[in-house]
């Protein structure tokens, strides 16, 4: 059986690249939401992109942070 550490080491940071997929698809969707329906006032709509768009920027934050810091 192997060792767990040397498991983690040695494996891909796959959570750090569904997190950058996810936060990505995020922005997208929340400036489709943003823009879309621009025929009259959005209301919810709008601030439902908003907030996709913030939550995409975050998780991207996060992303860089967790390949900037050297931890497995």
């Amino acid at each position: 059986m192997e060792d767990p550490k040397t498991v983690v080491k040695h494996e891909p940071r796959k959570s750090l690249i569904v997190l950058f997929i996810m936060s990505i698809v995020s922005i997208v969707l929340g400036t489709i939401i943003l823009l879309g329906p621009s025929s009259g006032p959005s209301g919810m709509g709008g601030g439902a992109g908003w907030v996709m768009i913030i939550g995409g920027v975050l998780a991207m934050g996060i992303y860089f942070y967790g390949r900037k810091s050297g931890r497995p």
